[in-house]
């Protein structure tokens, strides 16, 4: 394949400022996921390479900077050395960090992955002067050898138009935008409706309640499948894990939004992609009065054929929750060393381990959720809500995403 656009691994070292930084650079891209034989003998790996994404959002620090292309001042951080994380200081040299799509999709690709969930088409403007086209960011994928695995752009609200009942100008673009990019299946990350009731706002009907959302989301996946794609899905977050509202629907006062939601949309229309973490932490957060409380792993067991993909997004058990309702119920950062703070990486947090390292029953760890019944067709993406670090100021290490995504896939392929 051509490689016109994307740097090749040579072209990269050589962009490195001197030898010393290319040697350093050459370290730090290497992973054991692909410098070693795999797993241990007589085991499995986790996933097939087939199925590993990374959601951009978890690394939009690194496709939201300039690169070190023609950068005579690139940003510099730590990729990890070939100890990291066992050995924690093992940070690897200061190095030149890859930016924007091209470079960014070229590194994904050296460390294991085969795939990336968009969550915008927007790189630093300043890598071409103005954003790139799809086209455009087709041809990095194709240089990378990456692909796209999917699309968070696709809101009920960016989806539907009122004025047809049917799919929107921009719901046709993402359909346009899935066929060039080659990923067919568009989703959306939040709260299909904004509400906890029913019925939509009588004040404000744009503001519409869960009724609507389920008959708008049904349409969109109608018109989706027509359109020859796989399928329309939603990546539930915390807050569509509350109850409903007591008060205005009392016969829903101990059912959980999603669970109506996931009843009352075709499944052959809609689907969902399953965020560990913040279904734990729904569950947590929102408990039943009278029980029994949401069951993340039992949602999935159930219907597996409806779950797309995963989000493996590990976390440590927060000891500082006031407990329900409020706050994180877990944290996505911890003291790596009593001086440093890392994102938990992919398979070394309680939620990755499951039950005892957390503490509660119902979290099976990941290695359960992977094998769960339906497992061959579902996307394993890579992410962290507190990917990046700081990119300034005494603790600055704006090589965090992407280390966070280098020792996740070291997990998830070399286990």
């Amino acid at each position: 394949m051509e490689r016109d656009i994307a740097l090749s691994r040579k072209q990269f070292l050589g962009a490195a400022a001197g030898t010393a930084a290319a040697a350093g650079l050459a370290g730090a891209w290497a992973t054991r996921a692909l410098a070693s034989d795999g797993p241990p003998a007589g085991k499995d790996a986790l996933i097939t390479i087939s199925t590993l994404s990374v959601q951009q959002f978890s690394i939009r620090d690194a496709t939201g900077r300039l690169g070190f292309t023609n950068n005579p001042s690139p940003t510099m951080g730590f990729l990890g050395g070939p100890d990291f994380p066992e050995d924690p200081t093992d940070l690897g040299p200061l190095v030149p960090l890859p930016g924007g799509f091209a470079e960014v999709f070229e590194y994904l690709a050296s460390i294991g992955y085969f795939g990336i969930e968009f969550f915008s088409l927007n790189q630093n403007i300043g890598t071409l002067g103005r954003q790139p086209t799809v086209e455009e960011i087709r041809s990095y994928l194709d240089a990378a050898g990456l692909r796209s695995h999917g699309t968070h752009q696709g809101s009920i609200g960016a989806m539907f138009d009122p004025a047809t009942d049917g799919l929107s100008t921009g719901g046709m673009t993402q359909v346009a935008n899935a066929r060039i990019l080659g990923h067919d299946i568009i989703g959306t990350a939040g709260d299909p409706s904004g509400r906890t009731t029913l019925e939509n706002n009588p004040a404000n009907p744009n503001q519409i309640g869960w009724q609507e959302a389920a008959r708008r989301a049904n349409i969109i996946g109608a018109a989706i499948r027509e359109e020859g794609l796989r399928g329309y899905y939603f990546h539930p977050e915390q807050n569509t894990f509350r109850l409903f509202d007591p008060v205005a629907n009392p016969e829903l006062a101990e059912t959980h939004l999603i669970s109506w939601f996931s009843d009352n949309t075709d499944p052959n229309k809609v689907f969902f992609e399953l965020d560990i973490l913040h279904s734990l932490s729904g569950r947590k957060r929102f408990p039943l009065p009278s029980g029994p409380d949401f069951d993340p792993y039992g949602w999935v067991t159930s219907d597996p054929k409806r779950f797309l993909a995963y989000h493996l997004k590990d976390g440590n058990v927060n000891p500082a929750w006031p407990g329900p309702p409020a706050g994180n119920p877990y944290v996505q950062t911890f003291l790596r060393t009593p001086t440093f703070t890392d994102a938990v990486g992919v398979g070394e947090g309680d939620i990755g381990k499951g039950y005892p390292s957390d503490n509660d029953p119902a979290s099976v760890g990941f290695p359960a959720f992977i094998e769960a019944k339906g497992n061959g067709n579902r996307y394993h993406i890579v992410e962290s809500d507190s990917g990046p670090g700081p990119a300034t100021g005494a603790n600055a290490d704006p090589g965090r995403s992407l280390r966070h995504a280098k020792i996740s896939a070291q997990y998830l392929l070399d286990t």
